[in-house]
């Protein structure tokens, strides 16, 4: 009982970390939902598993009803928010809040990566769980088994087929002068039924328990009385010298009836036993040959259950031999487990049943133990094939990207240094290749996470179709992928398989009823060229992935020492850029929106320039794509915003002519900020007139989730801010979607403003305009350059053009006058 309670409760314990594992590789995305329901938890002795973050509020539990409830102050959430390690704890027994029944917890404490407390997760059992393997046909109807702790507080109690609430049947405090020991306890001090029993106790030191057994003293000596009295009553009928001589045959017969009593009561009992424990039993006698050494076993007892296992009933098994079932290599293991044991006088192992001919064990996984008893074998053997294959799945969920199925970041910590000692030891070659997809942003943010999903899981598709049979593709998170290459011979071989890689995005991605291109940009390290560990590895491969991104994306490239420096240089430039915003060098120049028809400014584009220390001015196109990595963006646009506000208010006090400036907006702005709350306090801090300001965003930034849906688009235009669509065309957006966000300006991409002049070029600018007229937006054209690209569109009724034939961005001292300003570039004036 002792050992089946210390596994069941390592069991328990491997499933903790099991469920903590799954919740870290998950992304903290697990669902308890609905699982013991499906059978994944028993029912019968689980009453609840859960997990609980660090501020003690339910994330997920298989009771759906209490998750986001508080239990932050049960005692089980405290003992292990104030542990000094990481260990299972047992706490209980305690009143459940949702059964009003008495349970048992057992718990393992959630860690971030550093190692600090992020919350628990918990199994709760009743506490029958303890007592499961209640022999009834050993102990009897009124036998006795209990767990408690060393304290002596009690955990689980059972007398024959009644489960007790602890405390309920022990009544007195359990013995403590040794860890183990036998005792007689009296019933009425001891037991609520008031019977006495016979207690063996031994205390589980590692785990603070104390496991107790007992038989109940008129149970175990009944036979023996009845046996006594009906000797005595023959013997009294006869004189005393036949008394004497029935006396000792007597004597004699009972011993040996009560001896082979005994033995033939123990075997079926513990064959019963076995039967409940659902487990296979078996008694083996060695055969040995002339010089002593076994040969074979031949089976003299089994249970019911043992030769369900093998197809077979008990009479077609025992008196039968070893070798009549199993030949060649199957008899030699199994007759070595069995000698092993007769040797050792104990085998316990879980082992894998191989599908092997002439193997007629009907298990997957037993759990195959052994012990010498006198000259014989007691051997039993469980089938686990059912809770393996629910702990292997929990692994490989643990290994496994849920989204593509592909081994995950924690499997490739696992594999890779293997990998390495593998190539090491065989003299051969390994790479890593760490690909980012270029461009996957974009199109998760136009079409949504479905879309984004769906394109990963294509993405996973074809990369397990570019590599070698024998490679690994592993998903790290987001749109990163890692590939191993073993058995390399050398840079040759890897570039096969980079350009296999980069082939597999040239057909484009079918999304939503069209079809997207996307690249990937790779980075590629070597071993033991490049690392001999697998961090370092990684570590330099994305080193090289990165390099690939700044220098024009959708190509492979090898790790080098000089990326270093690319990387230095990229830090040292976001700390300039910290300093930078602290000591307001961001300025901002102002670009002329005309009108193309009375050839005057009708509004103006607010474009930021960094005025670095010993530098010359710095356009956007080299620090806005890191300040929208690191999010300095944020901050950056708080001071261009605020900065164009001031402008507007000096213009306003010299009596100029305004016209409204434009302000391009970041997505990240909208989803790190509170855009509403930033222009309704600049405008104020500043008096100004709301309608003088316009936001711009880019087409892909206004599909993304949320932009647009929250009210905050509502919030500026009831401000009397003013909406514009920045490079048309560009982007995913329908004409649906175009019209329920309500925008008020349609700036056309340059890129179409530069083919206007070739066959069918003004085609596709005159349908936009059109769309953009019917929706009551006006139109600007960006990018104008020279003055046929002028009067083309105008002829197809532009209203506004924005380029470097009209002006090129300029401080704001120069930007004035503005309204009153009239370009002398037209004709005619």
């Amino acid at each position: 009982m002792l050992i089946r309670t210390r596994r069941s409760i390592g069991e328990t314990d491997r499933l903790l970390l099991l469920l903590r594992q799954n919740w870290a590789t998950s992304g903290h995305r697990s669902n308890l939902s609905g699982t013991i329901e499906a059978g994944i938890f028993s029912r019968q002795y689980i009453s609840a598993v859960a997990i609980i973050d660090r501020a003690g509020m339910v994330v997920t539990s298989t009771h759906p009803e209490v998750a986001g409830r508080y239990f932050g102050d049960q005692d089980y959430f405290g003992a292990q928010q104030r542990a000094a390690g990481d260990r299972l704890q047992l706490r209980g027994p305690i009143p459940g809040r949702l059964s009003k029944r008495v349970v048992i917890i057992f718990s393992r404490a959630l860690l971030t990566p550093e190692g600090d407390f992020d919350g628990i997760v918990l199994v709760s059992v009743w506490p029958s769980f303890f007592t499961q393997h209640y022999a009834e046909p050993i102990l009897g109807e009124h036998g006795f088994v209990g767990l408690a702790r060393t304290d002596g507080t009690v955990l689980a109690a059972r007398s024959g087929n009644t489960d007790h609430a602890p405390g309920a049947f022990l009544l007195g405090a359990v013995p403590r002068d040794t860890p183990a020991g036998v005792r007689r306890l009296d019933g009425r001090a001891w037991f609520a039924d008031g019977r006495a029993r016979v207690v063996g106790w031994q205390t589980l030191a590692d785990l603070g328990l104390v496991g107790m057994i007992g038989v109940d003293e008129d149970t175990a000596m009944a036979v023996y009385r009845d046996h006594r009295r009906e000797a005595l009553a023959g013997a009294w009928l006869n004189t005393g010298w036949i008394l004497l001589a029935t006396l000792l045959a007597t004597s004699f017969y009972v011993h040996a009836k009560w001896k082979q009593h005994q033995i033939e009561a123990i075997r079926a009992t513990y064959r019963l036993a076995t039967e409940d424990a659902a487990e296979g039993f078996f008694i083996g006698r060695p055969l040995r040959d002339a010089q002593g050494v076994v040969r074979d076993f031949v089976l003299i007892d089994c249970n019911q259950y043992g030769a369900d296992l093998f197809g077979k009933q008990p009479e077609d098994a025992i008196g039968h031999r070893l070798s009549e079932f199993y030949q060649g290599e199957l008899f030699r293991s199994t007759c070595g487990r069995m000698c092993k044991a007769l040797e050792t006088g104990f085998y316990d192992r879980e082992l894998e049943v191989r599908p092997v001919p002439g193997q007629l064990l009907k298990a997957r996984w037993i759990r195959y133990k052994a012990v010498r008893a006198g000259g014989d074998l007691a051997v039993t053997i469980r089938d686990i094939s059912e809770s393996k294959a629910y702990l292997s799945e929990l692994e490989r969920r643990s290994n496994s990207d849920e989204l593509t199925g592909l081994p995950n970041r924690y499997w490739i910590q696992q594999y890779l240094p293997k990998a390495i000692d593998d190539a090491r030891g065989g003299d051969h070659g390994l790479a890593v290749l760490f690909v980012d997809l270029d461009g996957f942003k974009t199109v998760n943010d136009a079409l949504g996470h479905a879309a984004g999903d769906e394109l990963l899981r294509t993405v996973a598709r074809r990369l397990i179709t570019a590599v070698r049979p024998r490679d690994h593709v592993v998903r790290l998170g987001g749109d990163e992928f890692v590939v191993v290459l073993e058995h390399v011979d050398g840079a040759a071989d890897v570039e096969h398989v980079a350009g296999r890689v980069l082939g597999a995005f040239h057909d484009g991605f079918h999304l939503q009823q069209s079809t997207h291109v996307l690249n990937a940009s790779i980075g590629i390290s070597l071993f033991p060229e490049h690392g001999e560990d697998a961090e370092t590895l990684l570590k330099h491969a994305d080193i090289a992935m990165y390099s690939v991104k700044t220098d024009g994306k959708g190509s492979y490239r090898f790790f080098q020492s000089r990326f270093f420096e690319a990387i230095r240089t990229r830090l040292e430039t976001e700390m300039e850029m910290r300093r930078a915003l602290d000591q307001h060098q961001f300025v901002v120049h102002y670009q002329p929106r005309v009108d193309l028809l009375a050839g005057t400014a009708s509004s103006m584009e607010a474009l930021v320039r960094w005025e670095r220390p010993g530098n010359e001015l710095v356009g956007p196109d080299r620090f806005i794509p890191l300040a929208e990595e690191t999010g300095l963006i944020v901050p950056l646009g708080e001071q261009v915003v605020d900065s164009v506000c001031r402008q507007l208010a000096l213009w306003a006090r010299d009596g100029a002519d305004l016209v409204p400036v434009s302000v391009n907006v970041s997505p990240r702005q909208f989803s790190q900020s509170d855009i509403l709350a930033m222009f309704r306090d600049a405008v104020a801090r500043h008096g100004i007139d709301p309608a003088l300001l316009e936001i711009e965003l880019t087409e892909s930034s206004m599909m993304q989730d949320g932009v647009g849906e929250s009210g905050v688009f509502a919030g500026l235009r009831a401000l009397g801010i003013k909406l514009c669509i920045d490079d048309f065309g560009t982007g995913y957006s329908s004409l649906s979607q175009l019209q329920r966000l309500r925008f008020d300006v349609l700036k056309i991409d340059r890129a179409f403003v530069l083919r206007i002049e070739y066959p069918e070029g003004d085609t596709l600018i005159a349908s936009m305009i059109a769309m953009a007229h019917a929706l009551g937006m006006r139109v600007v054209a960006e990018g104008v350059e020279n003055q046929r690209q002028m009067q083309l569109l105008k002829t197809l009724g532009c209203d506004e053009g924005q380029g470097y034939y009209f002006s090129r961005p300029v401080p704001a001292a120069d930007a004035q006058p503005v309204g009153a300003y009239r370009f002398a570039t037209f004709s005619g004036q």
